[in-house]
């Protein structure tokens, strides 16, 4: 990718292995987002003030540094900015509520997996509604993501924390992502993906202060214990404004379409960061499920032809 956000032809050599390590990072980062949302349920905050915080400090952190790169940069056509506020609210938004959610319902180990149904969901999205043929492959990779899924929600298993909610709502997380994939490989190619997520974050930042303040929330944080502000801070730099910046970095020497095969790593970097800070275990069945999702997204990612593989880019 060029630096206004184009797909250049891969290169080999260090930079390639430099973009490969930038990727597999950013698999790391955002793969502490389940866990980091756990603690801080636990430390009291509450999801919409949380999701409010994490994309408005976001976009400050994002604009600083497209400001740095090229401030006319952000300044967009009035089109563009009606369909940031859609991407927002109806893709990523959505998406972010459902994922904050379903951690509330289950492991934050089944919600990682239960999230990473949306390269397969974009593949039935595509089918449903722009015709494209789903062909052998990518109906192997549909069947095996959510046979992997069946098992990884602990489906027949003991020891398992989720509910039925918790199923939905992660369900919902990969719905809403595919969503978005979908809408910003087909609204706007091309654009730069530095300055897509700045107005995302924004848009989604006030817009979940608004629902915080409705639903009788607060956006106080005056009585924030230092924890509090230890994780917020974290949810912020890792798996939000540094797993975004690693990505795109990374896609512009690897290609979207390989960069989002490396990214199937993710569910396996929360399933250990889960085992170590939350105690969550895995039994052999669920790890067969995850085997199965991560292959899933593989196959469907390594079939797909590489100008249409815009999956994972800014999540």
């Amino acid at each position: 990718m060029s630096g206004t956000g184009s797909i250049g032809a891969p290169v080999r050599g260090a930079a390639r292995a430099t973009a490969l390590v930038a990727v597999v990072a950013s698999s790391a980062c955002y793969a502490t987002l389940a866990v980091l949302t756990r603690l801080a349920y636990r430390a009291g905050m509450q999801p919409m003030s949380l999701l409010a915080w994490r994309f408005i400090l976001a976009c400050a952190l994002m604009t600083a540094v497209q400001c740095v790169r090229r401030m006319g940069d952000l300044r967009v056509p009035l089109a563009d900015v009606g369909r940031f506020v859609v991407l927002a609210l109806v893709g990523y938004g959505a998406g972010s509520v459902c994922f904050f959610l379903a951690l509330r319902h289950a492991d934050a180990s089944v919600v990682a997996v239960l999230l990473y149904t949306y390269p397969a969901l974009v593949a039935v999205i595509d089918r449903i509604f722009a015709g494209v043929p789903l062909g052998p492959w990518r109906i192997a990779a549909l069947v095996m993501t959510f046979a992997g899924c069946a098992l990884a929600v602990g489906a027949g298993s003991s020891g398992v924390r989720t509910d039925v909610l918790g199923i939905l709502f992660g369900l919902g997380s990969g719905l809403g992502y595919a969503v978005f994939s979908v809408l910003l490989h087909r609204w706007l190619p091309g654009r730069q993906r530095t300055v897509i997520m700045a107005y995302l974050f924004g848009v989604a930042g006030i817009a979940f202060a608004v629902a915080a303040l409705v639903s009788g929330g607060t956006m106080s944080t005056s009585g924030w214990s230092s924890q509090a502000w230890t994780i917020l801070a974290l949810v912020v730099l890792l798996p939000t404004f540094l797993a975004v910046l690693l990505y795109l970095g990374g896609m512009r020497t690897l290609g979207a379409a390989q960069a989002a095969l490396v990214s199937s790593l993710e569910p396996l970097f929360t399933i250990a960061l889960a085992a170590v800070l939350l105690g969550e275990r895995m039994s052999p069945d669920r790890w067969v499920g995850v085997a199965l999702v991560v292959a899933g997204v593989v196959i469907a990612e390594w079939r797909a032809a590489p100008g249409n593989v815009e999956i994972a880019a800014g999540l």
